[in-house]
């Protein structure tokens, strides 16, 4: 009785905080801190500094800072215009051309940067203020650019397969080559969207003739060459064998200063400044949240709460598959509430002993975890890509990009319905860089 008292006391400060807006470090640290004062006493306040370092000292976290500072050098270059860019050449006479170079220009920055904000932000500048200035509805326009942000979150390198990895001590690497399929599946899902959509309803997205011929294309290509050969080599280091996950990060970030340095020639002083200054914020408010979220799963520790849930689970005459798509959605909730690396660092020391139990790889289990929390970043009131993209353009009213951004969440949650089905999305391409 003790334990249920304690565990619901901390998750109600918890909940608490997070609706005061409380720094999300200092809501997870406080509500397991009350916890284990409850639980165990004092002695159990002597468990938190260890947690807190045993945490950060996983290997695989190495990786984390090196990806975030290959993003924040590849941002402040003409790259980011580059790709957009060659998607535009190449899909820009698609029906809603724009949205639909909006989710190209997304897939192939989130594939150097993993992170969910520059994608929206770097993509958001060039393509929104284009697609309004030729008649495109700002909700529409906003929303393309929203959604597929996230898909940075899952197509490699990605932070968040970093983070589970530093939780479940599955491999980075066939992580990464778990979210190639579903993370192209997805963008593909939401280009046929904008497609759909600018097709059956014009007026979200009135069409021009954009005059693009194949020297367009392949001077687009040339532009972005240096881009696509620095994905190949950090990913093709990793699955060859040649280097670590967290090597073949270093490689990228040094492949990045050359790129922006001697193709693009914009590595002035101020830039650097701007990459460092915004690498170490990144990072640490990164490696904080990763220590004070193990502080509160090593409250769930304490009480074997991941034990308890997984024996009534496995209790229940119901189908297996019926119970992971409920849990999914109980995630997909949260999310409204927490930030994804906060809500992944939580729930995966509770739910991967669950679906294991259930018989589901692993494996397949990150990468169904990382495709739920790419939810947690376009739903109000936490969605971060909101507000990015409130940023990007101050004048469209919160509302209609929140309104253009829903109609991806019945997109995601498909493709999470199909892996559930279909497990092999997220194991078959792994299965054969391990061979």
């Amino acid at each position: 009785m003790l334990d249920v008292l304690a565990v619901s006391a901390a998750v109600v400060l918890l909940l608490v905080l997070v609706y005061l807006r409380t720094p999300i470090f200092i809501a997870l640290g406080s509500s397991g801190l009350l916890g284990l004062l409850l639980l165990e006493g004092p002695r159990g306040l002597q468990q938190i500094p260890v947690a807190f370092v045993s945490q950060l000292e996983s290997y695989s976290l190495v990786a984390a800072p090196m990806y975030i500072l290959m993003g924040e050098i590849l941002a402040v270059g003409g790259l980011g215009r580059a790709i957009f860019r060659f998607a535009h050449a190449w899909l820009g006479r698609l029906p809603g051309g724009l949205g639909v170079t909006a989710v190209g220009s997304s897939t192939v920055f989130g594939a150097l940067s993993g992170v969910s904000l520059s994608a929206v932000t770097v993509v958001g500048r060039m393509a929104v203020p284009e697609m309004l200035a030729r008649g495109y509805r700002p909700s529409f326009a906003t929303g393309a650019v929203v959604a597929s942000g996230a898909l940075a979150m899952l197509i490699p390198p990605s932070l968040m397969f970093i983070l589970y990895s530093s939780v479940s001590g599955e491999s980075i690497g066939a992580l990464f080559a778990g979210g190639i399929i579903p993370g192209l599946l997805l963008a593909a899902l939401m280009a046929l969207f904008v497609v759909v959509m600018a097709s059956v309803k014009p007026e979200l997205a009135p069409r021009a003739d954009e005059g693009i011929t194949w020297k367009d294309r392949l001077d687009a290509l040339v532009k972005v060459a240096p881009a696509l050969i620095l994905i190949i080599i950090v990913l093709g280091s990793i699955y060859t064998g040649i280097a670590t996950a967290t090597e073949a990060a270093a490689i990228g970030a040094i492949g990045a200063f050359l790129v922006v340095g001697v193709f693009d020639r914009a590595l002035t002083w101020e830039n650097i400044k701007r990459i460092i200054v915004g690498t170490t914020q990144i990072s640490g408010s990164l490696l904080i949240i990763v220590g004070s979220a193990f502080v509160f799963t090593q409250m769930l520790v304490v009480v074997r709460a991941a034990e308890a849930l997984t024996s009534f689970v496995s209790g229940l005459s119901v189908p297996s598959w019926l119970i992971v798509i409920v849990l999914l959605v109980i995630v997909m909730a949260l999310g409204c509430l927490i930030d994804a690396a906060s809500l992944m660092l939580v729930i995966t020391p509770i739910l991967l002993p669950i679906f294991t139990e259930l018989g589901y790889d692993p494996l397949w289990v990150g990468v169904v975890l990382v495709v739920t929390l790419e939810t947690a970043v376009i739903t109000p009131p936490v969605g971060l890509n909101l507000y990015a993209m409130k940023s990007v353009v101050p004048q469209v009213d919160i509302g209609a990009i929140i309104r253009g951004a829903l109609p991806y969440l019945a997109i995601e949650f498909g493709l999470l319905v199909l892996m559930v089905f279909v497990p092999e999305l997220a194991t078959w391409f792994p299965s054969l860089t391990a061979t």
